[in-house]
């Protein structure tokens, strides 16, 4: 290992090899990162048996004189208290968590006839959505989307020309070019059609060698699908999902709605009744805390969650809907 105190080093090599978070502080006990991982031990050990090429690593393991850590039940719970502690501590190593006060919403405005569609740092207005992590491509889209108005519907998609000057549109061309707007940034599906509308029009403009056109086309289409993705990606928007996991000590249940976890608990062992029993009491929480975060840094743990949620390795996923069957979901539980 690197040139670090022997205390240091002992912890280290005392880590369990079990998911969780661990912070490492300076010489003054400040902590300067938070990380978690799926093995602690292994984890940590390789900030300190290896040379690294990353100046910036270098520079963090030169500086860490501590180390603390938690030990979570899941590799899920470490990514939220990660998440968390990043938030609460902001780290100077840390980037990723710590700037969520950066986040932007895409506003339609109710009345501007160039320029349709703007740039928000808080939910203001009717119209508005996000908050996106991405400012450059919400910016780029605002702009690039100004040369393409007005957008009408057909029935293949959507129908816009590109402007090299924006336009002032007339009250009747804004007002269905905004109706447009608010299909496109509200469903997936609108969305895609205009996605497939900006392909079109890309390889018509290349095909008849206009490539500056072709070229506002697709990046237009680059930013707009950054949005698509962002809506792809929430798995669990309006649903009801019911998460299982085994642990070292029996099972875990998660309640999450909404993509907000709600309610999780352990079990050592886990009857039918557990399940149903669980679920009743999630339902019937009478106050949700997620609905008192705020909406920009609640976003990052719905990431997280999303994510979690895609990946069924020692874990069951059901929706909890009409067809939701309790006995199989714990059937599929206990058999793991």
């Amino acid at each position: 290992m690197l040139n670090n105190p022997d205390y240091l080093l002992n912890k280290i090599k005392s880590l369990p090899d079990k998911p969780g978070v661990y912070m490492m502080k300076d010489s003054q006990g400040k902590i300067i990162y938070i990380g978690k991982s799926k093995c602690l031990n292994k984890r940590v050990k390789s900030y300190f048996n290896r040379d690294h090429k990353w100046e910036k690593l270098k520079r963090l393991v030169f500086n860490i004189d501590g180390l603390e850590y938690i030990v979570t039940d899941t590799h899920l719970e470490a990514q939220l208290l990660e998440c968390q502690l990043i938030k609460r501590h902001k780290p100077i190593y840390n980037s990723q968590f710590a700037k969520d006060r950066n986040y932007v919403y895409l506003r339609i405005e109710e009345c501007n006839t160039i320029s349709p569609l703007s740039v928000s740092l808080e939910k203001e207005g009717r119209y508005i959505f996000g908050p996106f992590r991405s400012r450059r491509y919400i910016y780029n889209l605002t702009n690039l989307m100004a040369k393409l108005y007005p957008i009408r519907k057909d029935e293949d998609g959507y129908q816009f020309e590109y402007n090299p000057l924006p336009y002032s549109m007339s009250e009747r061309d804004f007002e269905e070019n905004k109706k447009c707007l608010i299909e496109i940034l509200s469903t997936r599906n609108h969305l895609e059609a205009f996605l497939n509308s900006l392909k079109r029009k890309m390889e018509e403009a290349s095909s008849g060698l206009l490539f500056e056109r072709a070229s506002h086309y697709r990046d237009t289409l680059l930013s707009a699908e950054y949005i698509y993705r962002s809506l792809e990606n929430d798995i669990t928007k309006d649903k009801r999902i019911l998460m299982g996991e085994k642990i070292d000590q029996g099972f875990k249940l998660f309640y999450i709605y909404d993509g907000n976890l709600i309610m999780k608990k352990s079990f050592f062992n886990l009857s039918l009744y557990d399940v149903e029993d669980f679920i009743l009491q999630a339902e019937n929480m009478s106050n949700h805390n997620y609905s008192k975060r705020d909406e920009k840094s609640n976003m990052d743990y719905k990431i997280i969650i999303n994510k979690e949620l895609k990946d069924m390795t020692s874990k069951v996923v059901e929706e909890i809907n009409i067809d939701f069957n309790a006995k199989l979901f714990w059937d599929k539980l206990t058999i793991l």
